[in-house]
């Protein structure tokens, strides 16, 4: 992307006023209460002819009859008329328009893809730049733009392309739920004018963003996106999802989006020339996304398996050698080290670690990370964190806070792992019983910025995409929000 451009798409996320054209309240002014929600710093313009004030702001009829300039604007109106509001921004000099309008070339039929031409061919043919037809545009929380009211207004370093709006709000809520935040999300559509890899472009030159997410159904120009992300692959993580990849998902495409899914097999190829991420699924999007925050580069693949019970650290053993990892025996001095801390009879103290009773001894626990973070034989470590045992023996021994003191000293020692030692730490929360401290632990490990995970098969699956991205990439710099001491 050349100066001027990204300059253009600056601007127009900066905007300092937006009209809200066709808000009703017969969808609840989800627009406008998006933006209100959200604490967009400008000035609002809703306009709709029948209406003359809500929500204590005065309604415009038209476009052109608000007094003020209008830099964004928001479409919400019938798609026959479209072309004519298109009009109104030209003569107000938007720099920008979303146009949420569906009934166009997704529609499948001649008469949406002569509508989608007639306005492709206005915007060609105007100063502004357009997001769709057919989706929800841009939300970016320094700037205060939504497509939501309920969102939470979380700045922070991730950055979303998507061809879809729902999974753009999916992504956002995703997201925001780890503890992490949003630079910018954009939502695409139909690509009238503004496409998947500009976008990508821009989140490539963009300093707020450090890792960014991509959801593609299809696409127009396939070498250009495959360029755009290769280029930023080199300096900023990138994770890929294409969907559309079996023959029913190809037609769900085409009558989403009207892209064109394309070959399964040539997808693949064009993703490995990229060097991005390839996952199958938005647990795996948002997961991956997330961990390139939290995770240092694997300096290779040997990993610990540390786990409460025998059984759970050979299933968990089975997932890492799958995604080809190695679980190496731990070195001499550790294991001795090791044997102060787990001293149950039949208890494995080589690799996997199982604690046993030793583990609801919280500085068992802790001394136990810190000694294998330290093995010059690891490279990795998965811990798995058991609500299930841990509330247990905090209600059955009257314990008060034991879990949240637990969990707290594991939070350390997984900090110094990652900070100071700069090999990745994992954590398990097995989703079983105790279903509300089960939420309340993964929050807490998110709010101590670790990566968490359902399963020790899952940390396994993300694991592996992390150290793969590093070793097609060893020169990129890890994102800047890692703080690596």
């Amino acid at each position: 992307m050349d100066d001027k451009t990204f300059q253009q798409f600056e601007e127009f996320i900066h905007s300092k006023s937006v009209a809200i054209i066709g808000t009703s309240s017969s969808a609840g002014y989800y627009w406008l209460r998006s933006f209100l929600d959200f604490g967009f710093p400008g000035k609002i313009y809703p306009v709709n002819p029948k209406i003359d004030e809500d929500l204590g702001l005065k309604f415009y009829k038209s476009l052109s009859e608000v007094p003020g300039d209008v830099d964004y604007a928001v479409l919400r109106v019938p798609a026959r008329i479209v072309p004519s509001v298109l009009d109104e921004c030209v003569a107000k000099n938007c720099k920008a328009i979303t146009i949420f309008t569906s009934g166009y070339s997704e529609l499948g039929t001649e008469e949406g893809r002569q509508r989608e031409q007639l306005i492709t061919e206005k915007i060609k043919s105007s100063p502004f730049r357009a997001f769709g037809p057919n989706c929800i545009g841009l939300a970016c929380p320094e700037t205060g733009f939504a497509f939501r009211p309920d969102l939470k207004p979380n700045p922070g370093p991730i950055g979303f392309v998507s061809q879809s709006g729902g999974k753009a709000i999916d992504c956002y809520l995703a997201v925001v739920e780890t503890q992490l935040g949003i630079s910018k999300i954009f939502s695409y559509g139909n690509e009238a004018d503004i496409s998947s890899w500009e976008l990508v472009e821009y989140l490539h030159r963009d300093p707020k963003t450090q890792v960014i997410g991509i959801y593609i159904e299809g696409v127009r120009d396939g070498p250009r996106l495959r360029k755009a992300i290769a280029d930023c692959a080199t300096d900023k993580p990138v994770v890929v999802w294409k969907s559309g990849i079996t023959e029913a998902g190809k037609r769900a495409v085409s009558s989403h989006s009207a892209a064109l899914a394309g070959s399964n097999d040539i997808w693949q190829a064009l993703l490995r020339q990229t060097g991005a991420v390839s996952v199958d699924s938005f647990e795996q999007l948002i997961n991956t996304t997330v961990t390139f925050l939290r995770c240092p580069p694997p300096p290779g693949k040997r990993v610990a398996l540390i786990a409460i019970s025998g059984g759970a650290g050979v299933a968990g053993t089975d997932s890492l050698a799958r995604h080809g990892f190695e679980i190496p025996r731990l070195s001499p001095n550790t294991i001795q080290s090791l044997s102060k801390y787990i001293k149950d009879v039949g208890t494995n103290i080589k690799n996997p670690v199982d604690m046993a009773s030793s583990y609801f001894y919280p500085d068992n626990t802790v001394q136990t990370i810190r000694h294998v973070a330290e093995d010059k034989n690891i490279d990795a470590i998965i811990v798995e964190a058991a609500p299930h045992y841990v509330n247990f023996m905090a209600n059955h021994m009257g314990m008060d806070n034991f879990a949240t003191t637990y969990w707290n000293m594991m939070i350390e020692a997984g900090t110094y792992c990652v900070k100071v030692v700069h090999k990745p730490f994992f954590v398990a929360v097995p989703a079983i019983g105790y279903p509300l401290e089960n939420l309340a632990t993964r929050n807490q490990f998110r709010e101590g910025n670790l990566p968490v995970f359902a399963t020790i098969a899952e940390a396994a699956e993300i694991l592996r995409f992390i150290y793969e991205y590093y070793q097609r990439h060893p020169k990129t710099p890890v994102p800047p929000a890692l703080e690596l001491e």
